[in-house]
C-alpha cells in the first residue's frame, strides 16, 4: 500500500495530464450519474463543493439542483480552523474567489449546519474500492463530514483517480459512494442514510 503523500501526488499528476476538453467530457458523465442517484432526487438540500481547474466540474450539478428548487449549500473555507462553513446560495453568480482561489460564498453569508443536507458531494484526489478517499491533505472535508448527520456523502472522481488501496488515517471520513464518469460505487461503511 502506498503512502498518502505518494498516492496524492500520483493521482494529481494523472488528473493534471487531462486536457480541458477531457475534463469537460468526463465531468458530463459524472453529472449524468449524479443526476440518476435516488439520493439526488430525494434531497431537498444538497451540499456541493465548487470545482477548480482539473477537478470534476460541479457548476452544472449546482445549477441543476437550483433549477429543481433544491436548497444548495456551498462551502467557504475557514483556514484559521481548517474548517468549512456551508452557506446557502441562490445562484453561482453570488460566489467570489476565496481561499485557495476557489469560488465560495462571501463572508457574512450565514452558515447552515451540514446535517440539514440530504446529500453531500465531496472532492476527491484519489479513492479506492473500500470507500477511502484522499483529498488535498488539510482535512477540511474530513472534519466537515463528521457533522453531516444522516446525509449521504458522495465523492466525485474520474476513473483514473482509482487506486488499488489507500491508507486510512484515524481522522479520515469514509464515503458512502463514489460517482465517476462510468459508474456509481457504493460502500457499506459510510455513515449516511
Amino acid at each position: 500500500m502506498m503512502a498518502k503523500r505518494e498516492a496524492r501526488e500520483e493521482a494529481l499528476r494523472a488528473r493534471r495530464s487531462l486536457t480541458a476538453d477531457e475534463v469537460g467530457s468526463l465531468s458530463a458523465g459524472v453529472l449524468r450519474n449524479v443526476l440518476s442517484l435516488p439520493e439526488f432526487g430525494k434531497a431537498g438540500v444538497v451540499a456541493c463543493y465548487v470545482s477548480k481547474a482539473d477537478e470534476v466540474r460541479t457548476q452544472e450539478i449546482i445549477g441543476e439542483a437550483l433549477s429543481r428548487d433544491k436548497k444548495v449549500l456551498v462551502p467557504r473555507a475557514e483556514p484559521s480552523s481548517f474548517g468549512l462553513a456551508f452557506c446557502q446560495i441562490g445562484s453561482l453568480d453570488e460566489l467570489r474567489p476565496g481561499h485557495f482561489g476557489v469560488l465560495e460564498p462571501p463572508g457574512g453569508v450565514p452558515e447552515v449546519p451540514l446535517s440539514e443536507a440530504g446529500l453531500v458531494l465531496v472532492p476527491v484526489v484519489a479513492w479506492d474500492a473500500s470507500g477511502r478517499r484522499i483529498g488535498y491533505g488539510k482535512g477540511y472535508f474530513d472534519r466537515a463530514l463528521k457533522h453531516r448527520g444522516r446525509a449521504t456523502s458522495v465523492g466525485l472522481a474520474f476513473e483514473s483517480q482509482l487506486r488499488r488501496s489507500l491508507p486510512a488515517g484515524r481522522f479520515d471520513a469514509p464515503l458512502d459512494a463514489v460517482v465517476t464518469e462510468k459508474r456509481v460505487v457504493r460502500f457499506a461503511q459510510g455513515g449516511g442514510a
